[in-house]
């Protein structure tokens, strides 16, 4: 069976960290810290809440159909 070795595989964009004038190093700690973006913790808490109170209340509609 045939190998294959690759060795110098980079992602697309990594060249922008690896020069001495990237950008990321001109950032400061308050630049770092007003970053925004994604989801919270508290969204998918509250995302996980309304999920699990629609299937309850389903199961529980569904239950009392079939009695």
């Amino acid at each position: 069976m045939a190998t294959i070795n690759i060795s110098d595989l980079h992602p697309t964009g990594s060249d922008l960290f690896s020069d001495s004038e990237s950008y990321i190093n001109e950032l400061g700690d308050g630049e770092l810290d007003a970053t925004y973006g994604g989801s919270t913790p508290i969204i998918w808490s509250v995302r996980a809440s309304v999920v699990l109170t629609i299937a309850a209340v389903t199961l529980f509609t569904n239950q009392g159909e079939a009695n």
